[in-house]
C-alpha cells in the first residue's frame, strides 16, 4: 500500500536510460525490522549557519533566490519525537545534522532534552561548536547527548581559517577542549569526536590532527568530500570512474528531515529537490514503507538509477559505501556491537 499522495511524488523521474552493471555484493535491509522504519534519522532543525566552509553547500545555497533563513518549530520537532519513539529501539542513530548549524536554532536544547527523555538514542549532534558556551554545554551534557561530533577540518589556525570561513579557530578549538574537561568532571556518558575533511587545503595536516585529537577526544574521524549532488566543486576528491557503481545506502538506511518537517530521501539533496512526505501530514513510517520508496529501491537494485535525475549524475554514491557509513563510527565510539 502506498501512503504518498500523488502530490508528494517529487519531479525527479526522467526519460528511462539504459541499464547499468550492479558492483556485486548483499544489497538490501541488515535487518527484517529496517524494512518498518529507518535505522537512521537525520535531523536538520535549521537550515541557518555562521561559517561558510569552502566544502559546504550552504554558502551557494544561501544566495538562491528562494532562500530563507528558518528554523524548524518546536511542534514539528515534537512530531518526529512522537513517530519515532515507536521504533527507538532499533535505531543505529538519531542524528541532528545536514542544512545548517543546530545549536542557532533557539529551542534546540529543549529539542534535545525532549528526544533524550522518549528514551530514543543514540541521539548525535554535528556541530561546528562555535556558539557553545558552558550553558549549552551542560544542558547538552546533562541530557545526555550521547555523541557531539565536532566538525573541525584543520589542524592549523592558518589552514583552519583558509577553510571554515567566518570560523575562529581560537573559539572553536577552546569550546571543544572546555566541552571534553566538563564531560569528565560531570561524568556524563557523552562521547566526544571531531573530524577533518580530505580537501586539497588540508591534506597535508590530516596525519598530525589525527595525532593531536586523538589524545585528546574519544575518536577522530577522516571523511571524504562530497560535491552535495555537484554544488560544491570537489574534483580533488579524485572520485573514480571505473569504479562499478553500487545502489545508494540512503534507500535502505536513512531518511533526512528538513526544518520544514520534510522527509527527502537524500541528504546531499540542499535544495530539497527530492521531497517525498511531510511529518505534519504522513508518519515517518509511512513514507518509509510506501511503494514511492520500493520504486527507487528498485531502480537502484537494477542499475536504473539513470532513471532518477538526482542520482544520474551523482558521484557521491562513492563516499557512501555500505560498509562503512557513520553508523560504523558511533557504535565504534560507543562501544556497541557494529551494524
Amino acid at each position: 500500500m502506498s501512503f504518498i499522495q500523488h502530490d508528494d511524488r517529487p519531479d525527479i523521474f526522467g526519460e528511462s536510460t539504459p541499464t547499468e552493471a550492479v558492483a556485486e555484493g548483499e544489497f538490501g535491509f541488515q535487518q527484517p525490522r529496517h524494512r518498518v522504519f529507518p535505522p537512521i534519522v537525520i535531523v536538520a532543525v535549521t537550515n541557518v549557519c555562521d561559517m561558510a566552509c569552502i566544502h559546504c553547500a550552504h554558502p551557494v545555497i544561501k544566495k538562491d533566490r528562494d532562500y530563507k533563513a528558518t528554523f524548524m518549530t518546536p511542534q514539528t520537532h515534537s512530531r518526529i519525537v512522537e513517530q519515532t519513539k515507536p521504533y527507538r529501539d532499533q535505531l543505529w542513530v538519531f542524528r541532528y545534522a545536514a542544512d545548517g548549524e543546530s545549536l542557532l536554532n533557539p529551542h534546540f536544547l529543549d529539542m534535545v532534552e525532549e528526544t533524550k527523555a522518549a528514551g530514543i538514542g543514540p541521539v548525535d549532534l554535528t556541530t561546528n561548536a562555535m556558539s557553545l558556551t558552558d550553558e549549552k554545554m551542560r544542558r547538552l551534557l546533562e541530557a545526555p547527548v550521547d555523541i557531539i561530533d565536532v566538525s573541525l577540518d584543520a589542524y592549523s589556525k592558518e589552514t583552519y581559517e583558509k577553510i571554515r570561513i567566518r570560523g575562529k579557530f581560537e573559539v572553536v578549538t577552546s569550546n571543544l577542549k572546555r566541552l571534553v574537561a566538563m564531560r569528565d568532571e560531570i561524568g556524563a556518558p557523552t562521547k566526544i569526536m571531531t573530524s577533518i575533511i580530505q580537501q586539497k587545503e588540508s591534506l597535508g595536516e590530516v596525519a598530525a590532527f589525527q595525532q593531536f585529537w586523538g589524545e585528546i577526544v574519544d575518536e577522530v574521524l577522516v571523511r571524504g568530500l562530497n560535491t552535495d549532488l555537484g554544488i560544491v566543486n570537489a574534483s580533488e576528491t579524485y572520485f573514480d570512474d571505473q569504479i562499478v557503481r553500487w545502489p545508494c545506502p540512503q534507500f535502505w538506511k536513512r531518511v533526512t528531515i528538513n526544518q520544514h518537517g520534510e522527509v527527502r530521501f537524500c541528504v546531499e539533496d540542499w535544495r530539497n529537490t527530492g521531497i517525498v512526505g511531510n511529518v505534519e501530514e504522513t508518519t515517518l513510517a509511512e513514507i518509509w514503507q510506501s511503494s514511492l520508496y520500493d520504486e527507487f529501491r528498485e531502480l537502484h537494485a537494477t542499475g536504473r538509477w539513470g532513471d532518477m535525475t538526482m542520482c544520474r549524475g551523482c558521484q557521491d554514491w562513492q563516499h557512501m559505501r555500505w560498509d562503512h557509513g557513520f553508523e560504523k563510527a558511533v557504535a565504534r565510539v560507543l562501544g556497541t556491537e557494529a551494524p
